[in-house]
Parts: structure tokens; C-alpha cells; sequence
């Protein structure tokens, strides 16, 4: 495409070349510049309007056979421009359709606005796979140059969720921008997997419950969490810059996760302080769901781990992805 481009340049390049020489050909034949110019455009078109230097028919069949080169290299060169640009687009598509098709247990992330870009963001510093549907053109373009796998579709249809893997999806964010594409796309997933957890966005307050009636497992509400957000900064900008930790939108690398403890991990069965957690790893679990949902804060050094049992933790990006491999064992 680079080189085409170039060419094209080059095409354009030299048809202003032969413009201007032909007009100062002819302004050299007496014509005054307009009608240089205008003796020049029509020349080299082959329009055949009036002829203003019928005495200089040399410089006109030479204009004839330059403008007829250039009007035939602009055009090949702008041809394969579009040409190659339309078969990029569908092979890409079909590619990136390819791809998309092969994921398994994945998220679904509906739109790529504000919210779902840095949805998308989050998702790969964790290095979960997952596919963007957006309908807009060059929201879609924007989120496969920046490396994600993108469907441009609408997420409120049924045949876009079943190409961007519904049925293999382990959960889906929607983003749109009405609330009302929300709840449709909310409750056709769930329709067409009840185990799929759905994450929804509330643009308006009163679109909580319609969402959670339409199977919504969790509802974001972003003006109400940025609201208190800027009253924590105000009243508690130590316990704000916590939730900038914990949200991961710090300028450090501190970041707040959370690893299920699974079979045959060499957590199960060890008490807390014998962990190579905290010493080794460099990072600080904060809370543990135990097995029967029983949520402990601030756990004490003796408390034994078990299998099954999710832990909350705080740390580097590093010791985070080392204790989340530690707990699948």
C-alpha cells in the first residue's frame, strides 16, 4: 500500500509538472496565463473545448501525448490504490474473523469507546484473551491497530455475538452508548448463554434494575462511581490514591488482583506465613473468599489456605502474574 501511494504521489507529481510546462509553453506563445492554463487543462484532458493557439499545434500534440500518459498512469495507480485497499479490507476481516473463531473461554467486550478501550487495556496487560465487537468503522480500525482482535458488527444482533464466540465465551462487557443497546445485548447473551457472567454499563440511574431484570450479573454506574471518587479526593486523598492502586489507574506499578487457589497449587494446605507470598514474591493479600463464600479481610499469618479458596492481593505486575501461576499450581 506504502509503495502505491508513493506512485500515486509521484503520478501527481509530474501531471502538475506537464501543467505547468504546457501553460508556460502556451504563455510563451502569447496567451496570457489564464488562457495558458485553460489551453493546458483542456489539452491534456482531451476535452476539446475551443482551441486558443490553433498557430502552435506542436505544443498541443505533444500536451496530447503527455496528458493521455498521465491521465492513464493516475488512473492505473489510483485503480490499484483502491483495489488493493478494498482486498486488505476483506482479507483482513475474514482473518481477523479466523482468529476470533478460534478463541475459547474468552470475554466479549461490547464497544470501543471511552470505556471500552480501557476495558480492552486491562484485559491484555493481564494477557486474557478477548474480541471487541464495534459497529463504528474507525473505532473498529482503531482497536485492531492497537493490536486487538475486533469485529465490526452490531452486538445487538444475534449472528454478531455467535461469530464473536458467545457460546465458548466465558463473559461478556457491554459498553454501548445508549442504555438501552445495553440491555438488549444483556439480555440476548444471556439468552443464548445462561452461564455467561454479563458486566453492563448505566449511563442513566434508572437503568440499574432494567439491566439486572435483563440477567446484568454485575452494573457499573460510572458517574456514580466517579462521584465519589472525586469526594474521596477532597476528604481522603490517601484512601483515594488507594482506589487508584486498586482500580490499577496509578502511576506506579501496583496493581490489585486476585487468584483462585486450584489443584495442585503448593498453596493449598499452607498456612499464610509459610507461603513464599509476601517474602519472595513481594506481595500482600489483603482478603480471602474461603470456599463457603466467607469473605476474611486482612488475613492472619496462621490462616491455612485450601483449594478452591480466591485470594485478593495487592503488588507488582511481576509478583502478580507469579502468584497467579503459583495458585493454578
Amino acid at each position: 500500500m506504502y509503495v502505491l501511494l508513493r506512485r500515486l504521489v509521484f503520478g501527481l507529481a509530474f501531471a502538475l509538472v506537464v501543467v505547468a510546462v504546457g501553460t508556460i509553453a502556451y504563455r510563451f506563445a502569447g496567451l496570457s496565463w489564464m488562457d495558458a492554463l485553460y489551453q493546458t487543462v483542456v489539452t491534456i484532458t482531451t476535452v476539446g473545448y475551443t482551441d486558443l493557439a490553433p498557430d502552435h499545434k506542436g505544443i498541443t500534440i505533444l500536451l496530447i501525448g503527455f496528458g493521455t500518459l498521465v491521465v492513464a498512469v493516475l488512473f492505473s495507480l489510483v485503480t490499484g490504490v483502491v483495489i488493493e485497499a478494498q482486498i486488505r479490507d476483506v482479507f483482513g476481516r475474514r482473518r481477523m474473523e479466523r482468529e476470533v473463531s478460534k478463541l475459547h473461554n474468552h470475554f466479549i467486550v461490547c464497544g470501543f469507546g471511552r470505556f471500552g478501550r480501557t476495558i480492552a487495556t486491562e484485559l491484555g496487560r493481564k494477557n486474557l484473551p478477548f474480541a471487541v465487537i464495534e459497529q463504528d468503522e474507525h473505532r473498529a480500525e482503531n482497536a485492531r491497530e492497537l493490536g486487538h482482535l475486533a469485529v465490526q458488527a452490531d452486538a445487538t444482533e444475534e449472528e454478531t455475538l455467535t461469530r464473536a464466540g458467545i457460546e465458548r465465551s466465558r463473559g461478556l462487557l457491554t459498553t454501548l452508548g445508549s442504555d438501552a443497546a445495553n440491555v438488549y445485548v444483556t439480555l440476548t447473551a444471556k439468552q443464548m448463554n445462561r452461564a455467561l457472567k454479563v458486566v453492563a454499563i448505566a449511563l442513566d440511574e434508572g437503568a440499574e434494575h432494567k439491566l439486572r431484570a435483563a440477567g446484568a450479573d454485575d452494573v457499573i454506574s460510572p458517574f456514580r462511581i466517579g462521584g465519589h471518587y472525586m469526594a474521596q479526593c477532597m476528604t481522603a486523598p490517601i484512601a483515594a490514591d488507594f482506589l487508584n492502586i486498586a482500580t490499577g489507574a496509578n502511576p506506579l506499578d501496583f496493581f490489585m488482583d486476585e487468584q483462585r487457589i486450584e489443584a495442585p497449587s503448593p498453596l493449598a494446605g499452607k498456612r499464610l506465613r509459610d507461603t513464599p507470598i509476601r517474602r519472595e514474591l513481594g506481595v500482600i493479600v489483603v482478603a480471602v473468599r474461603q470456599q463457603d463464600g466467607a469473605m476474611v479481610t486482612n488475613p492472619a499469618p496462621d490462616l491455612e489456605l485450601h483449594e478452591g479458596d480466591v485470594l485478593v492481593s495487592l503488588g507488582q505486575q511481576a509478583g502478580l502474574s507469579a502468584l497467579h501461576d503459583m495458585a493454578r499450581g
